[in-house]
C-alpha cells in the first residue's frame, strides 16, 4: 500500500501492503516483462473475479452502477487494477492511503489528461491556471457565502417534501433531489426558473460531451451540439448579469470576462462547470440520503430527537455513499503504487468511493454508522482539487436530513420499483438515477 514518488514523505511512512505479488486468482496470467522492464499485472478481464461479479471495466455496461462489491474485492485482491480500453491501459487505484497521497501529488498525478485542455473545467486543469480559475469562483462557495442561501434551500426542500408526503411517496431523484439542487445552483448563478428543464438537459449533455472528449466515453451523439447551445445561453446570461451589475456568481464571472481577466471561452465554460458540478453530485447525494434512511429506519427517530446529528449523518453519507467514484489523472513520471510500477503517461483512475470503504482506514466500512469518526473521508475530494462546492452540498444534505427527521415517520424503498442506477459514460459519478420510496408524514 505504498506510493514511491517525491511527495508527502517516503514509502516508509505508508501502511504495509496487505497482499503481495499478483492478485489472488490471477494464476499464471501475469504478464512476462522484457528484461529491464517492470512486470505488469494481468488485466481486469483476465482475473478470476468472485461469482456474480463482472470484471471491472473502463466504461460501465450496467454492472457497475452499485460498485461496492467490486470495491471490496479490489481493495483486498487488486488495489492497483489494470483494465484494457481501445485507447490505452487504464489503472484503477482503490486503497485509501494510495488515493489520498495521489490526490496530494498533482505534479506526479496530473489532471491534464487531455492536451490541449479542451474545456475550462477545473477537474481538467493543473496549476497555474487551476489556481487562477479556482480563485475566481472560490469566494462564492465559502461557508459564509453559502449560508445566505439557507432560507431558500429550506423553503424549497419543505415544499418538495410536501408533495412527496401528499402523494405517499415517489421518485426522490426527479421529485426532490433534482429540483432542490437545480433551484439552488440556479439561484447562485441567477438563471431564470423557467429555464430549469432546458438547463438540466444541456447540463447532462455537456457532462456527456466532457466525458467523451476528456475520458474516451461513448457520448450521446448530440452532446457537442447541446454543449454549444449551453455555452451560447450562458454567454447571453452573463451579458445580462453584467449589464445589471448582478452580484451572483454568474455576475462575478461576467465582470472578470469583461475586465479581461477571463477569455469569453473560459467564462462560458467556467459557468457551465459551476452549474454542472453544483447540482449533479448533490442530486445523487440527496437521493442516497433517502436510501439510507429507508434501510435504517431508526435513523429517522434519531434525527427527529437530535436534529444537530444531521451534520454527522451528512459526513457519514459522503463517506458511505459518496457521489464521485473516479478521478482521472495521468502520471508525469514513473511511479510505484502498492508494489506496481506505473509508467510515465499512465492513465489513472483514483477511486475515492472505494478508498472510503477501505477497512484499514474505516473499520466495518460497509456499515453506515452515524457515530463513526469520518475524519479524512474523501467524499468531497482532497488536495488542490477538493470539491469547490462542498459547502453547498453539505448545506443541502444537512437541511434534507433535518427536515426528513422532523417531518417523516416512515420512509421505505418501493419494492415494485427497483433502484435504477446511473450507468455508462465515464462513470465519474455513480448512484441512483431513479429511486422510488413510500413515505408517511409524522403527526405531532
Amino acid at each position: 500500500m505504498t506510493i514511491t514518488c517525491p511527495f508527502e514523505g517516503s514509502a516508509a511512512d505508508a501502511a504495509a501492503p496487505r497482499t503481495a505479488g499478483a492478485a489472488p486468482g490471477a494464476g499464471d496470467q501475469t504478464a512476462v516483462a522484457r528484461p529491464g522492464t517492470p512486470t505488469l499485472p494481468p488485466y481486469s478481464h483476465e482475473l478470476h473475479w468472485p461469482e456474480g461479479l463482472e470484471p471491472f471495466k473502463v466504461v460501465d455496461d450496467g454492472s457497475q452502477g452499485d460498485p461496492y462489491a467490486h470495491y471490496r474485492w479490489m481493495l483486498e485482491a487488486a488495489p492497483v487494477l489494470r483494465a484494457a480500453s481501445p485507447v490505452s491501459d487504464v489503472w484503477f487505484i482503490s486503497r485509501y492511503e494510495d488515493v489520498r497521497k495521489a490526490m496530494r501529488a498533482p505534479k506526479v498525478f496530473s489532471s491534464e489528461v487531455v492536451k490541449p485542455v479542451p474545456l475550462t473545467f477545473l477537474t481538467l486543469i493543473d496549476a497555474p491556471d487551476h489556481s487562477r480559475l479556482r480563485q475566481i469562483v472560490a469566494k462564492a462557495f465559502t461557508p459564509k457565502a453559502i449560508a445566505l442561501f439557507e432560507a431558500r434551500v429550506r423553503e424549497t426542500a419543505n415544499r418538495l417534501l410536501d408533495g412527496l408526503i401528499a402523494r405517499g411517496g415517489g421518485d426522490v431523484v426527479d421529485e426532490y433531489a433534482i429540483p432542490l439542487s437545480m433551484s439552488t445552483i440556479s439561484a447562485l448563478l441567477d438563471v431564470p426558473a423557467e429555464d430549469f428543464e432546458k438547463m438540466k438537459h444541456w447540463s447532462d449533455e455537456t457532462f456527456s460531451y466532457f466525458g467523451r472528449i476528456a475520458r474516451n466515453a461513448p457520448g450521446t451523439g448530440t452532446d457537442e451540439e447541446s454543449a454549444t447551445a449551453f455555452f451560447a445561453y450562458l454567454k447571453d446570461t452573463m451579458e445580462r448579469l453584467y449589464a445589471e451589475g448582478n452580484d451572483s456568481v454568474g455576475g462575478h464571472i461576467a465582470r472578470m470576462w469583461k475586465d479581461g481577466q477571463l477569455s469569453e471561452k473560459e467564462a462560458k465554460e467556467l459557468c457551465a462547470f459551476v452549474f454542472i458540478a453544483g447540482h449533479d453530485t448533490t442530486t445523487i447525494l440527496l437521493a442516497n440520503a433517502f436510501r439510507v434512511l429507508a434501510q435504517q429506519p431508526a435513523l429517522l427517530d434519531r434525527l427527529h430527537a437530535a436534529p444537530a446529528d444531521a451534520e454527522a449523518f451528512t459526513e457519514e453519507l459522503a463517506r458511505y455513499r459518496g457521489t464521485v467514484q473516479r478521478v482521472s489523472r495521468v502520471t508525469t513520471e514513473e511511479v510505484e503504487v502498492a508494489g506496481v510500477t506505473l509508467p510515465k503517461g499512465a492513465i489513472v483512475r483514483l477511486m475515492p468511493a472505494a478508498a472510503n470503504h477501505d477497512p484499514a482506514k474505516f473499520p466495518d466500512p460497509d456499515v453506515f454508522d452515524i457515530d463513526r469518526d469520518t475524519t479524512g473521508h474523501l467524499g468531497f475530494g482532497h488536495g488542490v482539487h477538493a470539491c469547490l462546492g462542498a459547502p453547498l452540498a453539505r448545506l443541502e444534505t444537512v437541511i434534507t436530513a433535518e427536515i426528513l427527521g422532523r417531518r417523516l415517520a416512515h420512509v421505505a424503498l418501493d419494492p415494485a420499483h427497483p433502484i435504477e442506477y446511473v450507468r455508462g459514460n465515464n462513470l465519474t459519478n455513480s448512484g441512483p438515477e431513479r429511486l422510488v420510496v413510500t413515505v408517511e408524514g409524522r403527526h405531532e
